[in-house]
């Protein structure tokens, strides 16, 4: 509390003695209680505080000695004996003494505190003094203050960023840890409800198709139980899984308790030459399983032998596919050996293996001694001219007929060709002939073309990519007019031209029965050789599968066949693909109104990706396609953009 004398001047209201200058040297000075100084205000209030204390402690022993009295009072107004007011006395005289020494003891506790009070406010002025004194901070005064703050900071970002990271590096170790652990549960869980559902499958269907699921060696072997309990299963696929060693091994640990399994596919996994003579040793035994294919699956010499032994005890094994390994000379001379004495195998797939020309040489002296095979797929072995001529003599002096020859990619010429066709003339039962990706060329199809006439047993001719001209192609389809029993023809990669495509429709439009027409790559173009296609499609009732691929139609070239489509009556044609011929949006709207235009006959699956078609076109042929579910009496047909 703080008063103003009339000269100005502050008094202290804690100090009463001093009512207009205060001279104590506990009281601070008139500069401490400026009007809006908070120090002030502080020293103020504490004095306040002090003399509010000491006001109180005075009461209280005022109090003390007001009582003492009243009660000596009252014991000098009551009768009582002289021993009774002697000791009464005796005890008011104790109680006194106790009283003024309390009040001596209080008035001193009293004035040192007071000290202790002032000393702290000289202390807390004189603190005050000082800090209004200094001057304020200033900032470095030299360029060496200022790098060494700079360095400060810098090392204390440097610090954070290293702490961050670190804390970083823990979550990345810690968190992803936890939920690896977490996936891998859950996806142990899925894989194990996969299982036990292959499992139900294998157990239950006739014919079961576990290929590309993924099982791995303990997914085969889990699942491979269940086949041990099947006596439905007749045919099991477990192509394609990554089964190694261990897996097949406890596959056919099942199998043993299988009765039924006639067709066992374990193409393009990783069973090695050891996983070759497992199996071996296993068909060695079985007198059940008809179907071997072990194809794709780095099988060698070893494992080639390992079978081969097998084939010499075997008596109910007839399809055996080795396509795909590394079967070398070694391993075909050993199965070559082994078709000696074999005479239940009636089909030998080892296609993309390394037989070559003198390996053919060894198989061409099994098979004349062989008489139960009939199918041979024997494509991209490097035989060479040499090699297929040695086989195909030796074939052709067979007394049982041969139905399957595939002989692709062979580095065949017209040599090869020549002996190709004299074995065909003596093949009265071949079914299917595939010279797919040699280099017979012209010469070569003249001397195909001779063997080929009013031939009847041929279903399948695969001559693509062997360089065959307009004029071959010509001699070729002549010797074929009136072939009823050809149903697949593939002559795709063969510079055949607007020529070729003329004396093709010419004869696939009313003489042959010709259901699958392959002719991708030919140099048809967009002129002529699109109008005679659209021709044959026009008129031909037979055809069901045409691929037109890569053939530069173009926008006229489309616009040619969508006429034929719009008034063809071949209720067979099922897919058309014009893919890969620079088709546009113009030629897309075409194929598009054709399909409007003929929505009871348009092909169900429409092939014309790989063009030059926008979002316009796609649009279009889209509406086409509801157009023709709607007006073809909810035909459904298919579009690949």
């Amino acid at each position: 509390m703080l008063h103003l004398t009339p000269h100005g001047s502050a008094s202290c209201a804690a100090c009463p003695r001093h009512a207009v200058h205060c001279s104590m040297a506990a009281c601070p000075p008139r500069t401490a209680f400026r009007t809006g100084s908070a120090q002030g205000m502080g020293i103020a209030n504490s004095y306040a505080r002090s003399r509010s204390s000491r006001q109180k402690r005075r009461f209280a022993c005022n109090a003390k000695k007001s009582k003492k009295k009243r009660a000596a009072e009252r014991l000098e107004e009551r009768p009582v004996d002289e021993d009774l007011e002697a000791a009464a006395q005796e005890q008011l005289d104790i109680e006194e003494q106790d009283l003024a020494d309390t009040t001596d003891t209080t008035y001193e506790a009293l004035d040192e505190e007071s000290v202790q009070q002032q000393q702290q406010q000289q202390l807390q002025q004189q603190q005050y003094q000082t800090q209004a004194a200094a001057p304020p901070p200033q900032a470095p005064s030299s360029s060496g203050d200022l790098v060494k703050l700079g360095a400060l900071g810098l090392g204390a970002v440097a610090l954070i960023a290293a702490v961050v990271f670190a804390i970083k590096q823990f979550s990345k170790r810690q968190l992803p840890e936890e939920e690896k652990k977490l996936t891998h549960k859950q996806l142990q869980r899925e894989a194990t409800q996969r299982l036990a559902e292959f499992m139900g499958q294998i157990r239950n269907q006739s014919s079961v198709d576990l290929s590309a699921k993924n099982l791995g060696e303990e997914g085969c072997a889990y699942v491979a139980e269940a086949l041990a309990f099947n006596d439905r299963c007749m045919a099991a696929d477990f192509g394609k899984n990554g089964i190694g060693q261990m897996g097949i091994t406890q596959l056919l640990e099942a199998l043993k308790s299988n009765d039924t399994l006639e067709t066992l596919v374990i193409d393009t996994n990783s069973i090695g030459d050891d996983g070759a003579e497992a199996v071996a040793q296993y068909m060695a035994g079985d007198a059940r399983i008809h179907t071997l294919n072990l194809s794709a699956n780095n099988i060698g010499d070893r494992g080639a032998a390992a079978l081969a032994e097998m084939l010499k005890v075997n008596t109910t094994l007839t399809h055996l596919e080795l396509s795909g390994n590394v079967i070398d000379y070694d391993g075909i001379t050993a199965l070559s050996e082994a078709l000696t004495d074999n005479q239940a195998l009636h089909s030998l797939h080892i296609n993309d293996n390394y037989v070559g020309g003198v390996g053919a040489r060894v198989l061409a002296n099994a098979l004349q001694k062989n008489s139960a095979l009939q199918e041979l797929y024997i494509k991209g072995n490097d035989m060479g001219n040499e090699g297929i001529k040695a086989l195909c003599g030796a074939l052709a002096e067979r007394e049982t007929s041969f139905r399957v020859l595939d002989a692709g990619n062979n580095s065949l010429g017209e040599e090869g060709a020549m002996a190709i066709a004299d074995f065909v003339k003596k093949a009265k039962k071949l079914k299917e002939l595939n010279l797919y990706m040699n280099d017979i060329g012209n010469g070569g199809a003249y001397k195909l073309a001779e063997a080929l006439k009013g031939n009847s047993s041929l279903k399948v001719l695969d001559i693509g990519g062997n360089n065959i001209g307009p004029e071959g192609i010509k001699v070729l389809l002549e010797s074929l007019r009136g072939n009823l029993t050809l149903k697949t023809l593939e002559i795709g990669y063969n510079p055949i031209g607007e020529e070729g495509a003329k004396y093709l429709a010419d004869v696939v439009k009313y003489d042959l029965g010709i259901e699958v027409l392959k002719m991708g790559w030919c140099k048809v173009g967009e002129n002529e050789g699109a109008k005679a296609i659209a021709d044959l499609i026009l008129f031909n009732t037979s055809i069901a599968t045409l691929d037109l691929r890569g053939n530069s139609l173009n926008n006229p070239g489309a616009g040619w066949i969508s006429q034929a489509l719009k008034e063809h009556t071949n209720e067979r044609l099922v897919e058309l693909d014009l893919g890969y011929n620079e088709i546009k949006d113009e030629g897309a709207c075409a194929v598009a109104q054709a399909l409007k235009a003929n929505p009871s006959l348009a092909p169900k699956d429409v092939k014309i990706g790989s063009n030059y078609i926008t979002k316009f076109g796609q649009v279009a042929l889209e509406e086409a396609l509801d157009m023709v579910y709607e007006m073809g009496g909810q035909r459904e047909i298919v579009i690949h953009f």
